[in-house]
Formats: structure tokens, sequence, C-alpha cells
């Protein structure tokens, strides 16, 4: 099982471009806990600063961190938005030790008055059972997770996802600070480093040596390095993970160099005393600190990927395709084309979810406003063989709606309330699951299919109904309503488990050199729950590809899922992340940053897993598949799993 250090990945000077959202947010809410969705209201969200370089180590719960929010109410309401709960939080991550936590404040938005504003607050708390106590260091905050929407009076009516504005890397580079005893401190200019080339670069390293005798980076001050009339401000270097590398950069002149720099600074820090501003300062003579070009771009290797005996780089490059893309011959003519263009080869098509089926079965009719006399997937894996791609069909198999419960009555979630799930089917019942199974084998043994992809592979719920009451009593010899977290783990395991066998053995029979794939929880934890065991499936041969659905928006929790599953995978060659090509902003679904789309394409290489799987086609813009094209996919590839001679 492969294990990597926090080592940075490389670094350069220049901040990655803005994502291409505006920050607005119109106010609907999740309908939080039983509430009544809350809808009303518009605001945009224009900046979010910190006062201070340097905080205070208070205490592992607390810290004195003023931060601020910039904002303009587009469309007035009677509410405010904060944190003041800890279920929404701010994304807080530690630079030094890899450590991800949260916190959250009491930060008033207010939205009754239209106009710009600004909330303020002076400290921050840790948001209990979200990842790490604060500790000393350098860190900065990575996004932000719901807002709480709330009254005047204090009582609070729902929860509500906040703009994608809030992963932005300028924010990323801005929201950077170091925490540190600060009952006594000094600061200093400690290192440079530069190539002494006319007009190349040179960077500068900052220290903060707290009460305890430890010493931190400091990024984010205000300074400069000079000579002469010559003078330039230091800007915080980001690696290509949006991380500060924990060194200020600037451009050296061009022309003569001077034969002696000054560097000056001044840091903001927030002390147990209040606030104080200090500064440092030191000379430095041309020459110190030399280092070559290639040394001070600090920029990664490029990752080599595996090929095959003819040469042919083995990469899986996957595509999910849903099934509102593939409706005519001309959708699946377009899907191929754009997907080919961009260098993937193998979509992953959505032909089952609730009711609709996108193929021809004696099992179940195949959806009825598709163009007349097409078979979707007959003619989608036709078109894709021609240009080499393969085709995985994707059967949502727990997704059923309540017009597919009436074809097969009997299979309902019943919650403890009483009430039925809108949407699952009950996967304890052996009658769905036969149904599943052979339908799944089915398409596998009529269609030239190159596997079998699960998603949906989970219980989506917990049932109380009659048979389910009786029959967990039998097996555990106590009522289902007392059910421990194992006991339900071990519950939703069996009966998922015996879909996940039977389909594998099914498929395996019908076409032995098919890949059986599942997509999972990138939450091991949460997935168990609802029975997904992706490490067990793949140790007993039931599944060929574990695809983690990682939507993340930072690249930096992307990395930590995906080594979780490295470390529980005993085959890492399994593994294949799901990466996400929209992003959400409030309520909408946007394009992605093909920056960011690149950005995580290259930390799955660098971590050694040889695939990736996009979703989905809807949100495959044009200019992600001009940088596929031109970066990340320039040379054809064939699907890891096909170990090609």
């Amino acid at each position: 099982m492969r294990k990597y250090d926090f080592a940075l990945f490389g670094c350069f000077l220049l901040a990655l471009p803005a994502f291409c959202q505006d920050g607005v947010l119109e106010l609907k809410g999740m309908g939080a806990e039983g509430k009544k969705v809350y809808q009303g209201g518009k605001v945009e969200f224009l900046d979010v600063s910190l006062a201070d370089e340097i905080v205070h180590f208070e205490s592992p719960e607390k810290i004195p961190l003023r931060l601020s929010i910039r904002y303009r109410v587009l469309k007035t309401a009677p509410v405010f938005l904060n944190s003041r709960l800890g279920t929404e939080f701010w994304r807080l991550y530690h630079y030094g030790k890899g450590l991800k936590g949260g916190f959250y404040t009491r930060e008033q938005i207010d939205l009754s008055k239209e106009g710009e504003a600004t909330a303020e607050v002076g400290e921050v708390r840790l948001a209990t059972g979200r990842g790490e106590a604060f500790s000393k260091g350098l860190q900065g905050i990575r996004g932000h997770y719901y807002f709480l929407v709330d009254q005047p009076d204090g009582k609070w009516l729902d929860v509500v996802k906040p703009p994608a504005f809030f992963y932005r890397p300028e924010l990323n580079r801005k929201l950077a600070f170091t925490i540190a005893n600060l009952s006594k401190f000094s600061v200093r200019v400690s290192d440079i480093e530069s190539t002494w080339q006319s007009g190349g670069p040179v960077r500068v390293k900052f220290t903060v040596t707290d009460a305890d005798g430890e010493t931190f980076p400091v990024v984010n001050a205000k300074a400069a390095i000079e000579s002469g009339k010559w003078k330039a401000p230091l800007v915080t270097e980001m690696d290509d993970l949006n991380m500060p590398t924990g060194w200020m950069a600037a451009k050296l002149p061009t022309g003569n160099m001077p034969g002696q720099v000054v560097v000056r600074a001044s840091f903001n820090a927030m002390t147990p005393n209040g606030p104080a501003v200090t500064s440092a300062e030191r000379s430095f003579q041309r020459g110190e600190g030399k280092k070559a070009l290639a040394e001070m771009a600090g920029a990664a290797k490029p990752v080599e990927l595996p090929r095959n005996a003819k040469g042919i780089i083995r990469e899986t490059r996957a595509l999910w395709l849903n099934p509102g893309s593939f409706m005519t011959k001309k959708d699946i003519e377009t899907v191929v084309a754009r997907a080919n263009e961009a260098g993937l080869n193998m979509i992953v098509a959505d032909i089952f979810v609730r009711s609709f089926f996108m193929a021809k079965s004696d099992l179940f009719p195949t959806r009825n406003n598709i163009e007349e006399g097409l078979d979707p997937l007959g003619y989608l894996i036709a078109k894709a063989h021609e240009k080499g791609i393969e085709v995985h069909p994707w059967f949502c198999v727990t997704y059923r709606d309540p017009n597919f419960r009436k074809r097969l009555p009997g299979v309902d979630v019943v919650k403890k309330d009483g009430t039925v799930a809108k949407l699952p089917a009950d996967v304890h019942r052996p009658e769905y699951r036969d149904f599943i199974v052979n339908l799944m084998v089915g398409v596998a043994r009529d269609y030239d299919v190159d596997g079998i992809h699960l998603d949906y592979i989970r219980a989506m719920d917990k049932c109380y109904c009659k048979k389910c009451r009786t029959e967990f009593q039998e097996k555990f010899g106590k009522p289902i309503t007392e059910a421990t977290k194992d006991d339900w783990v071990t519950w939703q395991r069996e009966a998922i488990g015996d879909i996940v066998r039977r389909t594998a053995e099914g498929v395996k029979a019908a076409k032995p050199k098919a890949i059986m794939s599942a997509a999972v929880f990138s939450n091991m934890e949460g997935g168990a729950e609802q029975g997904q065991d992706p490490a067990g499936w793949a140790r007993k041969g039931w599944i060929d590809v574990v695809i983690p659905m990682d939507y993340q928006m930072d690249t930096l929790v992307v990395r930590a899922n995906e080594q979780q599953f490295l470390n529980a995978l005993d085959n890492d060659d399994q593994l294949v992340t799901g990466l996400s090509l929209y992003m959400r902003s409030g309520t909408a679904a946007l394009n992605r940053a093909p920056s960011l789309v690149k950005q995580q394409i290259q930390v799955v290489r660098r971590l050694g897993i040889h695939g990736y799987c996009l979703f989905e086609y809807q949100y495959l813009g044009d200019e992600t598949i001009k940088m596929m094209k031109t970066e990340t996919n320039t040379e054809r590839a064939v699907p890891y799993f096909r170990n090609t001679k």
C-alpha cells in the first residue's frame, strides 16, 4: 500500500486564475433537520480577509482570529447568515502537518439592508468533530461548509450552501496565517534564494520564534525588496496545490544586478495583550542564497505514466454520462467525438436510474422518449468502439422511484416514522436483488460491453418495514430500533454484498474480460453504514476497479481521501479516482475551471493512482476539452486494466 508524506509537489510564482463564478448566493435552504425549506434573499460575496499574519495560540479550542467578510446585499430578506452552531464551519488546513479541521464563527451577514457591508469577528472556535484541534504553525482557511440562516431573535431557520467563491485560489493565498505562542516572540528575515540574474526570481523567508522557542514561517507580510531606486513588493508564493511554500517572492530588476538588496517587512500580530505591529529588516549581498533556476522554480517533475509493450500509455480516463445526454443518434455521436477529443478512453453510461432504462431487455421496458427505433446503449457501444473507447453501462442499483416500485410491489423502504422513502428500493428484499442482478447480468450477456458499473450500490436509507423488523430480530436477537452502528453495517453489507457478488459472478460468466467497477463514497465510514465494503469487494475479486466519488473543491481534501483508499486496498492498482467537472455555488451547478480539473488529475497521478473518472459529461466544457487535449492527455492511452501486449 502506497504511503506519502506531505512534502510539497512543486511551486510557482503566479497565482492560479480565479474560478469562473461571481460569488452570488440566492438563498434556498436545505430543509435541515426537518425544517421547512427557507427561500428568499440574495447576496454577493466580495472578499474575505484577515487582520493579522500571526495569531496567538490561546488554546486548542479557541484562537483570537480577526476575520472580515465583505458582501453586497442584492435582494433583502429579514435574516442573517452566520456559522455559529459549528455544523456550519470554515475549513482549516495545517500546511506543516497536513491536518484538516474546522472552526465556527458568529459573524452576522445582515440581509435586511441593501448594499455593501462587512461582517467581522474577533475570535473563532473549534468545530468539534470536524478534524484536528488548533495547533501552532502555518495554516490557512480553505473554504466554507454551509451557512446558518438565522432570524433576528436567534432562532435558526435552515442551512444553505455557500457559493464556490470561498474556494478561489486567491483566497487561499490571503487566508494563510501563523499560530504561535505570542506571550513573547520575535520575527526576522531568515533566508533568501535567488538566481541573481536579470529579471530572475528572488524569494525571502520570514519567521516567528515564539515564547516556547519554536520557529514557524510567516507569510502575507507587508514586505518589499529594494536597492537604490528599485523596489518590488514581495508576494506570498504558492505551490501548485494552492498551498503557501513558506516564502514570499518577487522578480529582480532587469539590467545590472544590485550589489546589495534590503528586505523590509511589517507584521500584524494578535497577542495576548491585543493587536501589535512588529517589523524586520535585513540586507543581503548579491550572490547570497544563489540557486539555479530549476531549483528556484521547484516545479515537480512530470509523472512518468506506465506504458504497455507497444509503448502506449496505460491510464484509465473515464467519463460518466447521464441518460439525458444520449437520447438520439446525434447525441451519441457528439458524446463520442468530444470524449475522443479530450483523450478519454472509457464512457460510463447511465442506463438505469429511477425508472429510466436506456437499453433493451425482457425484464424492463426501454425509456419511451428516446429517438424512435434507437437502441441507445447499442448505438453508443458501436460508435465508441469505432474510436477505441470502452463502454461500461452504469446502473444506479438501488435508486428506484415510485413508478418503478409499482411494477415490483413490496420493495418500498419504510422509514422509522412509518412513511415511505421517496427513492430507494429495499435491498433486503430477495425479489428486488434477483431483479437487479438479472437485469445487469442480462445486459452484460446481450451487449458487447467492456464492463458493468455499479452506482448507488448502497442501501440509501434504513428500512423499518414489517419484514425487515422480523428478519433483523431473528438475526440479531433484538429489535431493529435498538440496532447499533455496527449492527447496521453488518445488516446492510450482507444485502449489498449479495448483489455485488452475484452480479460479478454472472457478468464474468457471460463476459470473462468484462471489468466490474463500483462508485463508492469518498468517506469510507459513511459508506459502510449503507452497506459499502469496497476494499472487501476488491479483495474477494468481485470488483476490479474501485471509484471513490471524490468531488471536493479543495485538492488537498481529494489527496487525503484518496490516500485512505490506497491504505485500505490490498492492490492499489484497483483504484481510479472519481473527480468532478462541476462545482456547487449556492443552488447553482457550474463548470469548474479547467485549471482545477488539471490540478486534481495531476495529484491523482502523483499519488500513483492509474486513472480518473470525470463526473460528468454535461459539464465537460470546450475549455476543459482543450486543456486535456493540449496539457494532460496529449498522448492517447488505453485503460490501465487492459494490460495489452
